[in-house]
């Protein structure tokens, strides 16, 4: 029975496949952006009042419950609509994505913190060319800035100028950072400055925390209130007041592609709400993507560069080890003589050093060495890393755990344990080097209590050496660290990939820029069997523009992004031969197709994971609409990836 005579069309939340929103009755007094229950099947979902209608030809149902807070702000459901069409994703998996978890759920109270008083902008004066950049960047309200700028250059004293300028022109600041251990130091240097406007958000918070930040934003919205908020890409998304200016940190990061429905490019997206909202737009990095220096190279954003350290210390340098050579190894399975050596002197004059490894636990595989055997996960087959302080053998990718085997289970014989991983270094370090204060900074160990105590650490120099994988990597800055020593530069460089090299050029760029920041120079050890390659070559002289236009060149003689649009489809079956197939049908007709070059069907580089096998076919087109459409009419078993950032 009718109760109402007012009509809305209301997108849920839930997935429905083709239909994507439905109408219902209710009160007249709703706004469009309004988030409300509603029954859908046998259960009610979230939706979101998309357009008042007209009373339709059939019966409805009534809208079930308005929840208490605002609509939402008009631009987060155009965003929606793009969001939806550029990367051919249900409006429900990007409603999800903006959305808060648990918006229903009745929350306790979190007793409110003292507010933080800011100190305004620190009485330091700019360099030369922070001033250059900024007064060019402030001509032009609104548009798209890559500031390349060597690590310790200051682009965060750039951003801080640009934010407390918006902030009092009543705008708002979202500023993207792309991990978690960005998070605590980026968000006390912008409170430092703003205090209690800042907002910040990330993965460490609970629901409830996070929940609290999406509706402070929002109340602070509909109050015409301007805010800074702070976080990983879904800080995009939090409902903000008027934004001006739009800041992605540390943008040459894979991090910033979700990869789970909408697969969306938090950089691309960034452009997209910075247009619509007629905001600035800046992308930071020592590194650059190289997506971003075509577009500045062919004048599509505007490109400011900082060559110099604000210090006006000189780049750290670095000492390539050649691990083919002899005699390198003495007290360490895995750390050269040399890099002890700078470690022990680096501890001598009372400063800190940084191992960088791009593994976690203490060993890497447990193989038999009679018949050969490795311990692997049953659901991924892949290597079983063994972490020593927890006596389990765990799987990096799924999480599956297991009791580590006395004896290899094939033959009986005797098992063990290859490789180095953070802790077994760890324990490495702490036998060479007793006195020595040691930390250890890796996924394993990343609460927010243990990263805030890192880095309280390493700057009161409670901390003498800190041994971490990428975690580490980027972004952070203290004074009184020399030495970093990268323990295996070869790690990522042969992957079966276009973007390896430009991965691993970035990754040494960001650890070797983490030394000589304060008031000595640094020196950065790196450990490896290829020394001649080009990426680790030009990182070594920290020659970002030479390594850049190589591999734009081979991008372009190869036909890589940037120069087509790329399409990755995976084929997930639970045979070998049902994903070949079925990769190979589709296949053989998007060769039919004019104007599309298909590669594949291949296995993907983890083949077979999470109880299935997975093939991979890759497309390339010079335009993009036709791979958007192909994506639409795939069936919910294949996962397309717009624009991937890699092809694993």
């Amino acid at each position: 029975m009718q109760t109402y005579e007012t009509y809305y069309l209301i997108e849920p939340t839930a997935y429905t496949g083709k239909d994507t929103s439905f109408t219902y009755s209710g009160p007249a007094d709703l706004c469009l952006g309004q988030v409300v229950e509603v029954p859908l099947g046998r259960k009610k979902q979230l939706g979101i009042i998309r357009k008042i209608v007209e009373r339709p030809e059939f019966d409805t149902k009534d809208i079930s419950k308005v929840l208490d807070i605002p609509p939402l702000p008009s631009y987060l459901c155009e965003l929606t609509d793009w969001m939806s069409q550029y990367y051919g994703s249900s409006p429900s998996s990007v409603w999800t994505t903006i959305l808060p978890a648990g918006l229903t759920k009745k929350r306790r109270e979190i007793k409110p913190k003292t507010p933080k008083i800011g100190n305004g902008l620190p009485d330091i004066s700019l360099t030369e060319e922070q001033t250059t950049a900024l007064n060019n960047i402030r001509k032009t309200p609104s548009g798209v800035t890559l500031i390349q700028g060597v690590t310790g250059s200051g682009k965060t004293r750039i951003y801080q100028e640009l934010a407390k300028e918006t902030l009092d022109s009543g705008r708002s600041v979202i500023l993207l950072v792309p991990e978690i251990t960005l998070t605590p130091q980026i968000i006390g240097q912008f409170e430092g400055v703003f205090g209690e406007i800042v907002l910040a958000t990330h993965s460490k918070l609970t629901e409830t925390q996070r929940d609290k930040t999406w509706r402070s934003a929002l109340e602070a919205a509909v109050a015409g209130q301007a805010r800074i908020a702070i976080g990983p890409r879904s800080s995009l998304f939090l409902p903000m007041h008027s934004i001006g200016l739009i800041i992605v940190d540390e943008s040459h990061e894979t991090t910033y592609k979700q990869e789970q429905n909408p697969r969306y490019d938090a950089l691309t997206t960034a452009g997209k709400l910075s247009s619509m909202l007629e905001a600035r737009l800046i992308f930071g990095s020592a590194t650059p993507g190289l997506r971003e220096i075509n577009l500045a190279q062919t004048g599509r954003i505007q490109l400011q560069r900082l060559t110099k350290r604000a210090n006006n210390q000189p780049h750290a340098e670095a000492i390539i080890l050649d691990l083919r050579t002899k005699d390198l190894f003495k007290k360490s399975k895995f750390i050269t003589q040399p890099l002890l050596e700078a470690l022990q002197e680096t501890l001598d004059q009372e400063r800190q050093s940084l191992l960088y490894i791009n593994r976690r636990g203490s060993a890497s595989a447990q193989i038999c060495s009679d018949c050969g055997y490795v311990s692997k996960c049953p659901d991924c087959c892949l290597p079983l890393t063994f972490h020593g302080d927890v006596l389990r053998l765990i799987c990096h990718h799924c999480g599956y755990r297991a009791t580590s085997p006395a004896v290899c289970p094939d033959c009986k014989g005797v098992l063990h344990y290859v490789g180095g991983g953070t802790k077994r270094i760890e324990a490495e370090l702490i036998s060479l080097f007793p006195t020595a204060r040691i930390a250890r900074l890796d996924r394993d160990s990343a609460t927010m209590d243990h990263l805030t105590a890192v880095y309280a650490g390493l700057n009161d120099g409670t901390i003498d050496i800190v041994i971490g994988t990428q975690m580490i990597a980027k972004g952070l800055d203290f004074p009184n660290l020399d030495t970093v020593g990268i323990v295996s530069a070869d790690t990522m460089l042969y992957l079966p990939d276009f973007g390896a090299s430009e991965r691993t050029f970035d990754l040494l760029s960001q650890v070797s820029g983490r030394a000589g920041r304060g008031d000595r120079p640094g020196r950065v050890f790196i450990q490896t069997y290829t020394p001649d390659h080009p990426a680790i070559q030009a990182a070594a002289k920290n020659d970002f523009w030479g390594f850049a236009e190589r591999e734009l060149s081979i991008r372009k003689e190869l036909g890589y992004p940037p120069f087509v649009y790329l399409l990755k489809l995976t084929f997930s079956e639970t045979t070998d031969d049902l994903a070949q197939n079925r990769a190979n049908h589709l296949a053989k007709q998007l060769r039919l197709v004019k104007g599309l070059d298909v590669s594949g069907p291949a296995p993907a580089f983890m083949a077979f994971h999470g109880g299935k096998y997975h093939w991979i076919l890759t497309i390339k087109s010079m335009r993009r609409p036709p791979l958007v459409e192909i994506a639409r009419q795939l069936p919910d078993t294949v996962a397309a990836d717009l624009d991937p950032v890699n092809l694993l």
